[in-house]
């Protein structure tokens, strides 16, 4: 047996953690995603009832989209959901750079492995 092969599987299983880690932490990015926008339609629904039309909020969609993102800014539920959301995309971003340098160190311990044998 090669002396690379068990630091390969080692590797090899790292990998397969990291790719699951990915898997959960998109489930979770994407309830994330659903939850805010959850509540950032209920904070447009209020102020939209509270002035009885939406066209009251602004003459024109960019302007209405400026009350609706302070308004959005003013929420406390919002930015706690902004958070989480924040956090679960980074997350997501370290686990899949993680797999990234797991596949490129599984690479090249196996082409190490390959040359020696030669």
């Amino acid at each position: 047996m090669h002396p690379l092969y068990v630091e390969a599987n080692q590797i090899a299983e790292k990998l397969q953690a990291a790719r699951l880690e990915v898997v959960q932490l998109t489930s979770s990015l994407a309830q994330s995603e659903y939850e805010l926008a959850v509540v950032k339609a209920r904070i447009e629904r209020k102020l939209i009832k509270q002035v009885g039309d939406e066209k009251r909020l602004g003459s024109t969609v960019t302007a209405r989209e400026r009350v609706f993102t302070l308004a959005r800014d003013a929420n406390e539920e919002y930015l706690v959901k902004l958070k989480r959301y924040n956090q679960s995309d980074l997350a997501l971003e370290q686990s899949r750079v993680e797999v990234l340098a797991l596949q490129d160190k599984l690479s090249i311990v196996l082409v190490v492995m390959r040359v020696e044998r030669k």
